[in-house]
């Protein structure tokens, strides 16, 4: 009895035991594999945050649209390579980019369309590279390339060219097409400097000159572009404060018909005189003021000056029938009141609209033709007559005139002496290009006229106009008024 009871009594412990055991194994079991599938979450978790932080890294040193590297990575890349320079004793070029007439394709197709051409030209840069430079987007239009060991400036100039006629080809956009051109500054270490910030300004510096040449070019930085690049930036923080410390004035040179001898119009000329920097050229502030935007207040200035004392001289001369000519900036056309402003100051002043002219350049109608036309037409239809200012015979068709609002063509006179054999080729082009002005109903004004033998030449066409010193330099307004005095008898256009 007793040892079935022991039995019983150890069988139950076992078992207990045992189910104890199992239970023990069976959490345990549980606990590793929560554990390991935690260790896995963790696992993935931790891959998923490397990722992360790699594409944030990522976004932080590349350019999402070109990946490209931004100024951030560009900027890192330039002192590594300055370092390398440095200790092994060789040369690098920065090459600092921007895009001619982006600003185009942007404004005439779209940002859609900009960042195509964004995509393509980052793959045209980065095949005219080698494996072991640099590009890189600095933001907008802007590029940078950090040409490595290169041990003569000859090699930078080599790639210059080669990224020049990269962008030779067109730009395809879905069915469209577009041309963009780019500029290139070149700084060459250690010559144009021996730390990155002084490297890379004067890469801008040399960029910047590139530009004002002419754009689609390349220029090396030297330091006259360092004076010039000074004594721009002086002129351009002078004109901050020439308009409303009164420093602008204007002159007026007369325009003369062949026919008659007696003046049938003016051209209003803006001038600037600063109290230290003394007589500035508009050649030297003209572009200044177009690229700080400072040519919509000063275009207006010109505008109402001129028009108000073109109303003085015509309530002392009520029969005068002059034209006032006045130079236009294609930016002044973009400005969105400037047709109100003309058409408020012409009735200020009671002016006919058919005696305001408006001189826009040759290369306004090849570059910013799209964004002006509708301006053009506009005042057109309201009587402001326009003329193009510059036309040079051999830059482009003048047929293709016709379809544009301009009244006439003013034709530059060289006063270059050549040999008579090119003499006569030039004179033969301006007589044709004459007769075919007048064959589309444009008239003709000879510009630069200083001397007799070219006004003889001329004189063949006798309903043409001309201007320049041989009849009259520029005149003040008081000598503009005692010109007018003189003109014995009215003389229409």
């Amino acid at each position: 009895m007793n040892d079935e009871k022991n039995k019983s009594l150890y069988e139950r412990a076992y078992f207990r035991e045992k189910n104890a055991r199992e239970q023990n194994e069976l959490l345990l079991e549980n606990k590793t594999r929560e554990f390991y599938l935690l260790s896995q979450e963790l696992e993935k978790q931790n891959k998923q945050l490397e990722q992360t932080q790699e594409e944030l890294r990522r976004l932080a040193h590349y350019d999402v649209l070109t990946d490209l590297p931004n100024r951030l990575q560009f900027d890192l890349d330039l002192k590594r390579e300055l370092a390398r320079a440095e200790r092994y004793k060789r040369h690098f070029s920065l090459l600092c980019l921007d895009l001619d007439f982006f600003k185009n394709v942007n404004d005439r197709y779209g940002h859609d369309a900009g960042d195509i051409v964004l995509q393509e030209v980052a793959r045209r840069l980065k095949s005219c590279v080698r494996d072991e430079d640099y590009v890189a987007r600095l933001g907008g239009d802007e590029f940078a390339i950090i040409l490595t060991e290169t041990e003569h400036p000859h090699h930078v100039e080599t790639m210059a060219k080669k990224i020049i006629q990269a962008f030779s080809y067109t730009f395809l956009i879905h069915d469209k097409v577009a041309m963009v051109g780019v500029s290139i500054g070149i700084a060459y270490y250690p010559e144009s400097g021996r730390d990155t910030r002084t490297i890379h300004k004067n890469a801008d510096i040399a960029l910047y000159s590139a530009k004002a040449c002419g754009r689609n070019s390349y220029q090396f930085f030297n330091t006259s572009l360092q004076k010039q690049y000074d004594e721009r930036l002086e002129i351009s923080t002078a004109l901050q404060h020439a308009l409303d410390s009164q420093e602008f004035f204007l002159v007026y040179q007369p325009r003369i018909s062949l026919r008659t001898k007696k003046m049938v119009g003016m051209e209003v000329l803006l001038r600037w005189e600063h109290p230290t920097l003394g007589t500035v050229a508009p050649n030297e502030f003209i572009s200044i003021a177009e690229e700080s935007g400072l040519i919509i207040p000063i275009g207006e200035w010109v505008l109402q000056t001129a028009c108000k004392q073109y109303s003085l001289w015509h309530k002392a001369n009520p029969k005068i029938n002059i034209v006032l000519a006045i130079n236009i900036s294609p930016r002044q056309f973009y400005y969105k009141n400037f047709i109100t402003s003309v058409k408020k100051i012409l009735h200020e002043y009671q002016i006919p609209t058919n005696l305001l002219e408006f001189e826009i350049t040759e290369a306004s109608i090849t570059d910013f033709l799209y964004k002006i036309q509708g301006s053009l037409v506009e005042l057109n239809d309201m009587g402001v007559q326009f003329s193009l200012d510059n036309y040079d015979t051999g830059y482009s068709a003048l047929s293709r005139l016709k379809a544009l609002p301009i009244q006439s063509i003013k034709i530059g006179q060289s006063n270059e002496k050549h040999p008579e054999s090119v003499a006569a080729n030039e004179s033969m082009i301006v007589e044709s290009t004459i007769e075919l002005a007048k064959e589309l109903g444009l008239n003709v004004v000879l510009n630069g006229i200083e001397t007799a033998s070219q006004i003889k030449a001329a004189s063949r066409n006798s309903d043409l106009q001309a201007q320049g010193y041989y009849y009259s330099e520029p005149l003040t307004t008081e000598q503009m008024t005692k010109f007018i005095a003189n003109q014995h008898e009215v003389v229409k256009e």
